[in-house]
């Protein structure tokens, strides 16, 4: 059966860690069961599922969410247990069988919902993290370039600087619109296609665009990548890698069938989900990176010396704070986050999701 956002939400994503604790803890009284989540179809029963103060209207949810109850409930038990007795929960909990494995059986409850395999499933502590772990294991190489636009967030430029000068490799920037009158998914597909060169060896994308709420065609965008790959061989073809953070659990998407090759993204927006601090990684059958044990051999030194070489990170220009988008040749001066209406590429309607 198909895994929807209410049933992975509800049921088996909310009660996964409570669940998987339950046997760890047989010295420990019994948990009260979770309280029932009733009728999601009556809007008033969803409502009360948040702690959410009745004084204000919350549209924030693309920032961070509020835990519904079931998470709460599946988080609380988790802390208490690992109070109660730290080594068997832990034990059990990472180094047991695969029937009582917590990441084992977290990664098999994200790929039923994102349409993938358990194994192409990376779990990791943020969007962050996740996209650098990308870009620090591409296999690429002097005289090869990453192309990306200036849309991004600034993570995601800082993870592709930063892999660039590793490697000895470049990157570009290109602008996929001029104007918010001219965008349409045709010539935004047609600029990155046009965008690929020979030497490109991957494609940094965003789905929904932090600044804008603007969403990217990735599935056509995909396509035309993979037309630009035909008669490439393996180790030169063009990776679509996709930070997905804003538009996973609020666009009706098998993110496994968009196309890309990486998607990272984390779940404390529109999934109300995990832990804040969670997020993962999914990785497209047959195509893999260096682990971060591997790919940092290369910018080992000498035993003595240095293990990693140093790279700092770009500061943000005065008056940007952290979560602001940053200044490009498009949105001038740094504006800070807000509630912006997303629109699709396609038909320029207003669509839920934001960034």
């Amino acid at each position: 059966m198909a895994v929807n956002r209410r049933r992975f939400l509800v049921s088996a994503g909310m009660s996964l860690v409570a669940g998987s604790l339950a046997r760890a803890r047989s010295a420990a009284p019994p948990e009260p069961k979770p309280q029932g989540t009733g009728d999601l179809q009556d809007w008033s029963t969803v409502r009360d599922q948040f702690n959410l103060s009745r004084d204000y209207v919350h549209l924030s949810t693309f920032y961070i969410s509020s835990h519904p109850r079931p998470v709460r409930e599946a988080i609380d038990q988790y802390r208490r247990a690992l109070d109660e007795n730290p080594f068997r929960v832990v034990e059990q909990g990472m180094f047991d069988t695969e029937t009582e494995h917590i990441p084992a059986k977290v990664k098999a409850e994200v790929a039923a919902y994102l349409g993938g395999k358990p194994e192409e499933i990376a779990l990791t502590g943020s969007t962050t993290m996740g996209l650098a772990l990308v870009y620090n294991g591409l296999r690429i190489k002097p005289g090869q370039e990453i192309l990306t636009t200036v849309h991004d967030h600034y993570s995601h430029h800082e993870a592709i600087r930063l892999a660039t000068e590793k490697s000895g490799a470049t990157y570009r920037k290109i602008a996929l619109f001029e104007s918010f009158d001219s965008i349409s998914e045709d010539a935004i597909v047609e600029r990155i296609r046009r965008a690929v060169r020979p030497n490109t060896r991957a494609v940094g994308i965003t789905w929904v665009h932090s600044s804008t709420g603007l969403k990217l065609p990735i599935r056509r965008i995909a396509q035309g990548i993979q037309e630009a790959n035909a008669g490439r061989s393996e180790a030169d073809r063009v990776l679509l890698i996709v930070d997905g953070v804003h538009g996973l659990g609020v666009e009706d998407e098998t993110v496994a069938e968009m196309g890309c090759d990486f998607f990272a993204a984390g779940t404390h927006k529109w999934m109300f989900h995990a832990g804040r601090g969670s997020s993962g990684r999914v990785t497209r059958p047959g195509v893999s990176c260096d682990p971060p044990s591997r790919a940092s051999k290369r910018s080992m030194s000498t035993r003595r010396g240095p293990v990693t070489k140093r790279l700092p990170l770009r500061p943000m220009p005065p008056g940007c704070l952290p979560g602001d988008s940053m200044p490009t040749s498009i949105s001038g001066p740094c504006r800070p986050r807000s509630d912006f209406t997303s629109r699709s590429a396609e038909s320029g309607s207003p669509t839920a999701s934001t960034r």
